[in-house]
């Protein structure tokens, strides 16, 4: 997974908003009364018109409920993980990026605080607004990619936190640098 080092402290662990949470259990209800509304549909419509059955269709349809069941508990137990586990970690030293892609499935990527060039935030529309939530997009001085995490909860105040964090490092590093070169002259 990832390694931190021994003098390496976790400052701050960040998930997604929990209106990700939200959206994805909204979506399991409506299958949910989409599977029951299919059921009713098919014991009281003219289903036996359209399809005959050799055995009893109660068995069929507690067989249909149970396979759709099943493959709902399936998505619930995906959209979890990718909830619980899309991890943005900011230790003192370097930034984290895990993120959950399926269940079995999962990229991670880390950068020194050092190398971070600009951090800016986007947020979209009326409800992440209100909601503070949004993108945050980390510009890094290697040729890769820039990192980019979505459904941030309070983004600004995370675009504060790693401004901060690059701050103290700075610091420090000229901290190093000015010592070093003051006890070098006679």
């Amino acid at each position: 997974m990832i390694e931190i080092d021994e003098s390496e402290r976790i400052l701050r662990v960040v998930r997604k908003h929990w209106y990700v949470l939200v959206r994805d259990i909204v979506l399991l209800a409506f299958l949910i009364l989409l599977g029951v509304s299919l059921l009713i549909f098919t014991t009281l419509g003219p289903v036996q018109d359209i399809v005959t059955l050799s055995g009893s269709g109660f068995f069929a349809a507690l067989f249909a409920g149970t396979a759709w069941l099943l493959l709902l508990w399936v998505m619930a137990w995906n959209m979890w993980t990718d909830y619980f586990l899309d991890v943005l970690l900011i230790t003192d030293r370097r930034i984290f990026d895990i993120e959950q892609l399926g269940l079995f499935r999962r990229t991670s990527a880390s950068f020194r605080l050092d190398k971070v060039q600009n951090v800016s935030v986007d947020q979209k529309g009326f409800i992440a607004t209100m909601l503070d939530f949004g993108t945050v997009r980390l510009e890094t001085a290697g040729d890769g990619e820039d990192f980019i995490a979505t459904y941030i909860a309070k983004p600004y105040e995370i675009k504060k936190f790693i401004n901060e964090m690059q701050d103290r490092a700075e610091d420090r590093s000229q901290r190093v640098h000015f010592t070093a070169t003051t006890s070098s002259t006679p």
